[in-house]
């Protein structure tokens, strides 16, 4: 599970909508964005955003919180995708999974997966995009989900992305910051 749950971030991928690209630059007014939806971004952004290259401080973020870990010491961990941490996480009234783990060639992920109420895609792109600054690298919408990828140009050094994924109805099931 857990390595699923990685698998697919690191497949993930971010694209704007051309409602939202079209709405903007149109100058037609978009919705205020949700307030649990900021605090799910908050919390994206506070947890993985300086994580690319640094699970430990993860790890640290969770032992200063005491976050409930989720990792089974027991289960081996020999595949190419090693999950190193795995965190059960309740904050502001929202719950989240926080999933820390490296793969071939050292690339990192830190991937959140938000719990009900789920973030609206388009909302969670703009309150990601009021934080950072993104550059679209992969867009890979399907019948059932939408995974997306962006490049985070205003993060040192420049190969950090941000990966997420939605499904049809919109709902944003996790995200994750990489590295490489």
């Amino acid at each position: 599970m857990r390595k699923r749950i990685l698998v697919l971030s690191a497949a993930a991928a971010i694209a704007l909508t051309a409602a939202m690209v079209w709405g903007l630059s149109r100058g037609r007014q978009v919705t205020p964005i949700p307030n649990d939806t900021r605090i799910a971004v908050n919390f994206l952004l506070g947890t993985c955003q300086g994580s690319a290259h640094n699970l430990p401080a993860v790890a640290e973020l969770a032992r200063q919180q005491n976050w409930i870990s989720m990792l089974d010491p027991a289960f081996p961990e020999n595949d190419p995708l090693k999950v190193v941490g795995m965190w059960r996480v309740n904050q502001n009234g929202l719950s989240y999974v926080v999933t820390t783990g490296t793969g071939p060639n050292n690339h990192t992920a830190c991937q959140v997966q938000f719990d009900d109420p789920k973030p609206g895609r388009d909302h969670f792109l703009a309150a990601v995009s009021d934080a950072l600054m993104l550059k679209i690298v992969g867009d890979f919408p399907g019948p059932d989900w939408h995974m997306e990828m962006y490049q985070i140009k205003n993060l040192a050094p420049n190969n950090v992305v941000l990966l997420f994924v939605s499904s049809s109805d919109g709902a944003v099931y996790h995200a994750s910051v990489m590295g490489n």
